[in-house]
């Protein structure tokens, strides 16, 4: 850069007459958006809102909503607050990286569809049409997790070029719900039906913004907008994506639990948020903040949370399910033996404290340095689309054996036993619910599967966090039913008003 200063004074000196500068290369929004690979740029960095490190999930998601389940208890106490109900619109932690990541993310959204939406590749505009798709499912993905965290929410729709056009005022959650949908139909229309090629693995197809449909309108026919209605739809969308198991436009059960947890974009997996150690800050913390103490090289492990005893023992002994999500003995790294059932003494077959529960074994990353893991974070899986065609099945028809089928399609495929026959409509529901718990541990769904089954008090009720370990004591409030909104917007946007209560 000096070089380059002195050659412009030297040449100024020479030549002090009239002077035009000649721009050679320009990049703006009027020139990048020229071409498939240019796209594919942009559309990336919508990606990148969700997946750099010490951010959306190892730090905010798990807290807001993996830590009210009541399988989970606490040695972090900026943790625990989500537990408890004793967090604030003022948290600094966990709070705004949720809140940031998904609106970066539906921004820049908004500004890469503003500009794809107007143009025409002259070669590959069907790729132009297809990434259109993509950045819709991936609005609507966004949106569907902030309307179920805090309810009515800013719905920008379009760039924000001006300060008024970043101070929205909350949207109604029906029409949050109804722009969602809208965006998940035209992906659905426009998505490839194949599965990706390996250049592309991880990004959605038609069949997951399908499955997306799905579990929207079953999330709208329970709280807080009760559209009964909406569970027929929800059916009928999850068959869809059933219908197409095994095939190369569809996903699959596959054998193994451990596999559907260890390997990454294995045919089971729907959706999840892609990350690598191979790109600087891309990586994930979660083993590191969430996993067993010194378990890693560098004495890694801060085991912020941990799974309670009970739901230890909530797994048949054949369950797979149950090694494979929670840890109950390891070596460290200093080759101790650790047995959380073992004895107090410190040595071959020492015990942790039983206030840290048992160490969560589902991301793991034994070569990582503290924040860049490799483990994807699960989002959505195939055994999730069958739990919630049985939970859709009894609901409109009672415990068939339709229903029976697909929840024990899932519990087999772990080595458990079949679920119990004979149970009414309503001891199926809660069977169902609690086998989420089972199979979707950590998968970041806990504390929408608790709101939208109307559940919140009962968690609250039972919880560790607020009973047994260190407890809180919270009476339930119905303003548990949303979480606060960020202070720092309430504070930047007049048009915002807070959610009762918070």
């Amino acid at each position: 850069m000096k070089k380059l200063k002195c050659i412009l004074l030297i040449f100024g000196i020479l030549a002090c007459s009239d002077l035009e500068e000649e721009v050679f290369s320009e990049i703006s929004p009027s020139n990048f958006y020229s071409d498939v690979t240019e796209a594919n740029v942009a559309l990336t960095s919508i990606y990148n809102s969700f997946n750099r490190t010490v951010g959306l999930y190892d730090f905010g998601i798990s807290s807001m909503v993996s830590c009210p389940s009541p399988k989970l208890q606490g040695r972090v106490p900026w943790r625990r607050i989500w537990a408890n109900y004793t967090t604030s619109s003022n948290d600094g932690l966990s709070l705004p990286r949720v809140w940031n990541s998904f609106y970066q993310g539906i921004f820049r959204a908004n500004t890469v569809l503003s500009e794809l939406e107007g143009r025409t590749f002259e070669e590959d505009d069907d790729k132009r049409i297809e990434y259109i798709a993509e950045i819709q499912f991936l609005r609507a993905w966004s949106y569907f997790n902030l309307v179920q965290l805090f309810g009515a929410v800013p719905l920008p729709l379009a760039p924000a070029v001006t300060i008024e056009d970043a101070q929205l005022p909350r949207t109604p959650i029906a029409e949050v719900y109804a722009q969602i949908i809208a965006d998940l139909e035209a992906a659905e229309a426009n998505l490839p039906a194949d599965k990706r090629p390996e250049s592309e693995i991880g990004r959605p197809i038609k069949a997951t913004a399908t499955f997306l449909l799905a579990k929207v309108y079953l999330t709208m026919a329970g709280l807080p907008l009760q559209d009964a209605p909406k569970m027929s739809i929800a059916q009928a969308k999850i068959q869809e994506v059933i219908s197409l198991e095994g095939s190369d436009q569809g996903y699959q059960l596959i054998d193994s639990y451990e596999d559907a947890i260890r390997v990454d974009n294995n045919a089971g997996r729907i959706f999840a948020v892609q990350q690598t150690q191979a790109v600087p800050d891309q990586g994930t913390a979660f083993s590191h903040v969430w996993g067993a103490q010194q378990r890693f090289g560098g004495g890694l492990g801060q085991f912020h949370f941990g799974f309670t005893e009970d739901f230890y023992f909530e797994f048949e002994d054949t369950d797979e399910r149950r090694d494979v999500t929670m840890l109950s003995s390891y070596t460290n790294i200093n080759g101790v033996f650790k047995d959380y059932f073992g004895t107090a003494e410190e040595g071959d077959g020492s015990s942790w404290n039983p206030r840290h529960g048992l160490f969560q074994n589902k991301y793991v990353d034994f070569d990582q340095a503290c924040c860049d893991g490799d483990p994807d974070m699960i989002i959505y899986r195939y055994a999730d689309a069958l739990l919630m065609a049985a939970e859709i099945e009894n609901s409109l028809n009672g415990p068939t054996g339709t229903a029976y089928g697909y929840l024990n399609r899932v519990r087999l495929r772990a080595n458990a036993t079949e679920a119990p026959a004979g149970m009414s409509q309503e001891e199926f529901a809660e069977y169902v619910y609690e086998e989420r718990y089972r199979e979707l541990s950590l998968e970041f769904q806990e504390l929408y599967d608790i709101r939208r089954l109307g559940k919140v008090e009962e968690v609250l009720a039972i919880h560790p966090e607020n009973i047994t370990w260190q407890p809180a004591n919270t009476p339930y409030n119905p303003n548990f039913d949303l979480w606060p909104l960020p202070f720092t917007e309430i504070n930047a946007n007049p048009n915002l008003e807070q959610n009762p209560g918070w």
